[in-house]
């Protein structure tokens, strides 16, 4: 049925866009990588339905946020922007790749950052991080060089989930941490002092 098709559309899009976005950039990655058919996107919307609407996708698309609220998936936690709430994160999570042994895990969970990034296990992650946005920006469905895989946790590093990764190009990478900050990586057991460049590169290589 389009209207659920739809619906899981527009939970994945809030998803890869880091569980907030704006209704304008969830509409876009959902038409970008909802699978909607050729058959699908000429169906006309409902004939009481405001001319605004060029199809049937477009009205459900519309209508789909404020189900979602209604069934305390989504909420509105300011004019303008959607957020996945707690029952949805929960309800999505899903681990990205296959899971490893503990003692593999924990060896991926200690070892320095830079060289868990250089490992297979990361590799395979980014790769399936990469595909399920399409190989685009998650920001901008436009870019589709430089992709980079963003750490929004380094909490479960090494068997990391959906929702831990977001796919963002180079510009886009640098302007969400402008915007929304930078994730904290595992604690140490020293303080260790860092130099923004540094920790800039760092996480630019995630």
């Amino acid at each position: 049925m389009l209207r659920q098709k739809v619906r899981a559309a527009t939970l994945d899009a809030l998803q890869a866009l880091g569980d907030e976005a704006r209704r304008k950039a969830i509409d876009d990655w959902a038409l970008a990588h909802g699978g909607f058919t050729p058959r699908e996107m000429a169906a006309p919307p409902p004939e009481r339905a405001p001319d605004k609407y060029t199809s049937m996708v477009e009205h459900e698309l519309a209508w789909a946020l404020t189900n979602l609220k209604s069934d305390g998936l989504v909420e509105k936690p300011k004019w303008g922007t959607w957020k996945l709430t707690v029952s949805a994160l929960t309800a999505t999570a899903k681990p990205v790749a296959k899971a490893v042994g503990a003692k593999r895990l924990a060896e991926l969970r200690a070892m320095p950052y830079r060289q868990y990034l250089r490992t297979p296990e990361w590799r395979r992650t980014k790769a399936a991080a990469l595909l399920r946005a399409g190989n685009t920006c998650s920001l901008d469905v436009t870019h589709t060089e430089g992709l980079e895989v963003h750490h929004r946790t380094y909490e479960r590093r090494g068997a990391e989930l959906m929702t831990d990764l977001t796919v963002l190009c180079h510009s886009c990478h640098q302007l969400y941490h402008r915007e929304n900050g930078r994730p904290r990586r595992e604690r140490s057991a020293k303080p260790v002092t860092r130099r923004k460049p540094s920790l800039l590169r760092r996480l630019l290589a995630s």
